[in-house]
């Protein structure tokens, strides 16, 4: 016979309360089950064709971050025009520029847009539009540039190219994105009303790579890929609430994308993007001017205070 445990709104069985106690260790199980997997995955040595060894998410080398101590964290997010292949050490030219400057303690941040025709010095390679840096030596170079121009101290770089950027965002389910004004631009295959929209690979690269159908040009292109940062972050967050979604997302991730930031780290950098509020993060772009140089278009920047703002708004 059941021994039944009396008390105020209870009336549970000794059996039921075995089987639920049971149900928790199961859980609990699974749960370690989850962790232990997505850690496995994640420290498993990266296998990928030549095309991929760039494409990922890399720690910039001798630096730190150490969140537990309030460090600010910052991050160049760089998007290659490599349509498919190789893109460190000359394979493309990175059009998409951006430093993200996370103040842990704040849950807030600020996201640098560049314009890719930046006129700025490149380390060991004279005065060149920025976009360069990449084709000349991949991420490191460009992440050595961004350093030297605006003093940050950058300790991780994101990179991607086309083919990768379309794959990932079609097997996450797509972005949600504002479009800020109408688009028509045969170039960049950008065919948008204004208004919110829900994006696909193909459309979300579009719109990061729609220049002569802005009102702004190079400008609006660079301020449009931030509003793309945002917007990702926006779904990263509101989705990986879900256990089984955050595998997802590192399934994804460990298909496309190269890894060489410690595990631990790496863990770290998620759980902090899970409580940064996209509303807390602002898109600025660097102030400049468009003009000529060596019989080129370029654009000379005017930054002002505005690398030491960003610094010392990420740092209190």
């Amino acid at each position: 016979m059941n021994q039944r445990i009396a008390g105020p709104g209870r009336d549970i069985t000794a059996v039921q309360r075995r089987r639920r106690r049971h149900l928790v260790i199961v859980s609990l199980f699974m749960l370690w089950g989850l962790v232990f997997s997505a850690g496995y995955w994640l420290a498993e040595p990266f296998k990928a064709d030549a095309a991929q060894e760039a494409v990922g998410i890399h720690k910039v080398q001798g630096a730190s971050w150490k969140p537990e101590l309030g460090q600010p964290l910052f991050i160049a997010v760089l998007g290659s025009d490599a349509r498919k292949g190789p893109i460190d050490g000359g394979g493309g030219r990175c059009d998409a520029i951006h430093i993200v400057a996370i103040n842990p303690q704040q849950k807030a941040g600020t996201i640098l847009n560049f314009p890719r025709d930046s006129w700025v010095n490149i380390p060991g390679h004279g005065t060149q539009k920025i976009n360069s840096a990449c084709s000349s030596g991949g991420g490191p170079l460009m992440v050595e540039t961004l350093k030297n121009l605006t003093g940050i101290p950058i300790q991780y770089y994101v990179i991607t190219e086309f083919s990768h950027f379309m794959d990932m965002v079609n097997e996450l389910g797509g972005v949600d994105v504002v479009i800020p004004y109408a688009m028509n631009d045969t170039p960049s295959a950008a065919f948008f009303p204004a208004g919110p929209r829900h994006l696909t690979g193909g459309e979300a690269l579009a719109f990061s790579r729609n220049r002569k159908g802005t009102p702004n040009g190079d400008f609006s292109r660079t301020e449009n890929q931030g509003a793309l940062l945002i917007a990702s972050l926006a779904k990263f967050r509101a989705e990986t609430a879900d256990p089984h979604r955050m595998f997802d997302f590192i399934k994804i991730a460990r298909r496309h994308a190269a890894i060489s930031v410690p595990v631990p780290e790496l863990v770290k950098l998620g759980l902090l993007a899970r409580d940064i509020d996209p509303g807390s993060v602002l898109n600025h772009n660097i102030p400049g001017s468009t003009g000529s140089a060596g019989g080129a278009s370029v654009v000379h920047l005017s930054p002002g205070d505005a690398y030491a703002r960003v610094a010392d708004d990420a740092i209190y």
